[in-house]
């Protein structure tokens, strides 16, 4: 997908639609819910191993990084890509992420391409750790925290596997920034309460408009009258920060831009 504007196949954005929905509908903690969207994303872009920590990026220091969750690595796999992602040389290879996250101080999410087009990571003597731990490709996520430090994700592939591409960062900014939530310990303001009170009358009809139908036929559908579907329809619309259906289905199919 190389048009950064163009639009996800409608099958890529029914299964975004399904890892929210069944993530929100999780009855599991915040812990349990991060680890079950983690996976869930996994699967969706095909990564082999995930991390999400708590981090510090400042373009004159190495980043820095506490609170570690993770999935996909066994404990000698994990000691070595803590040495690895740790060592001085990651400045450097980090400076321009740093550098457009200060500039921007929104969420973004970049793949190992588009953070390091001129394969600074494979000159620097941080690169024999990474060979150790067997990781090469690598989607990362951040998104800066109102009191400070940034929520890092970032999503792996083991060296024999192709780079991400532009679909793949793209599906992963998509979910990644619809769970405000999930970056918080607790929920912070009335949006993210919002997020968890979408029941699942609401994500049924969430399902039905971004398959492209009908009040009339979602209300025919849900044995509902069309009068209560428009209401449902208004607190989705309202929930996305969109005004109609179309707008909805663009920001599930192309996200808010923080993929490019």
């Amino acid at each position: 997908m190389s048009d950064a504007n163009s639009m996800l196949p409608e099958n890529d954005v029914r299964a975004i639609v399904h890892l929210l929905g069944a993530v929100i509908a999780s009855p599991g903690d915040f812990h349990s819910k991060r680890h079950q969207i983690m996976e869930g994303l996994c699967q969706l872009v095909d990564a082999t191993s995930w991390v999400w920590s708590v981090s510090d990026f400042h373009p004159d220091k190495p980043p820095t990084s506490v609170g570690l969750i993770h999935g996909g690595f066994d404990d000698e796999r994990m000691a070595r890509y803590l040495e690895a992602i740790n060592h001085p040389a990651m400045k450097e290879v980090a400076r321009a992420s740093s550098l457009e996250l200060v500039a921007k101080g929104s969420h973004l999410t970049r793949t190992r391409v588009r953070m390091d087009p001129e394969g600074a990571l494979a000159r620097s003597e941080a690169a024999p750790l990474w060979i150790k731990a067997d990781i090469g490709p690598v989607i990362m996520s951040l998104r800066p925290m109102a009191g400070g430090g940034v929520n890092a994700i970032r999503l792996y592939r083991t060296l024999d596997q192709p780079d991400f591409d532009e679909r793949e960062g793209r599906i992963a900014h998509i979910i990644l920034s619809e769970i405000p939530w999930l970056h918080f310990e607790a929920f912070p303001d009335a949006r993210s309460k919002e997020i968890v009170n979408l029941y699942p009358r609401h994500r049924t009809v969430l399902h039905c408009l971004c398959e492209g139908w009908s009040r009339k036929k979602i209300a025919e559908h849900l044995g509902l009258s069309v009068n209560t579907v428009h209401g449902y329809s208004k607190f989705v619309f309202k929930h996305f920060g969109v005004h109609s259906q179309a707008e909805l289905i663009t920001r599930l199919a192309k996200g808010d831009g923080g993929h490019h």
